[in-house]
């Protein structure tokens, strides 16, 4: 990989980057319309990044903060982002394809038209979330918070999820199979013989 130690001018717009090592403080930043392949961002600061219509492949953003920016129309496509906090984001047409997301923070985030697909989401935050359309498909959700979050309408029957964090009065509507409506009963205090 090419180590670079900053990313020269105040934006990137239709740029492919591939296989760098990314170093820096980056305290505002857009990244427009590129493609980024197989890049490690685990040692930069992006706090103050936003990312619009770029694809995002193969590359590390673990343990990087990410909050209160903008991400519109971005696809992170089997990337490493463990610990990744997106708090008081705003999210619109992001896809999450088989990537690593535990210990992830989506708190405070405003959501729209979302899509976690395979991923790994244990241990992960997604309270005082606001929502519009936002799909779990087939993914692994271990100790996930749901704190003051509505669950109306979100389908998880597809994934494998044990020991949510979610108040009782907010499961009202949470879409389950039923060996996962078994499990949950235990958050209610039912016990079944």
């Amino acid at each position: 990989m090419e180590k670079i130690n900053e990313i020269v001018g105040n934006d990137l717009d239709n740029v492919l980057l591939s296989d760098l090592i990314v170093e820096g403080y980056y305290d505002y930043f857009e990244i427009t319309n590129c493609v980024i392949n197989k890049c490690d961002f685990s040692k930069s600061n992006l706090q103050g990044i936003d990312i619009s219509d770029t694809r995002i492949s193969f590359s590390n953003f673990s343990n990087i903060d990410l909050s209160s920016r903008s991400y519109k129309n971005v696809l992170f496509d089997d990337c490493n982002l463990v610990g990744i906090d997106f708090n008081s984001s705003f999210l619109e047409n992001v896809t999450f394809n088989k990537c690593n997301l535990s210990y992830c923070n989506f708190s405070g985030c405003n959501l729209k038209n979302i899509k976690f697909v395979d991923c790994k989401l244990d241990d992960g935050s997604f309270n005082e979330i606001k929502w519009k359309s936002l799909e779990f498909n087939n993914c692994s959700m271990e100790s996930v918070e749901f704190i003051h979050t509505k669950l109306k309408d979100i389908d998880l029957s597809s994934c494998k999820i044990k020991d949510l964090r979610v108040p009782i009065n907010e499961l009202k509507g949470l879409i389950v199979s039923y060996d996962q409506a078994l499990s949950l009963s235990l958050l209610l205090g039912i016990k079944i013989k």
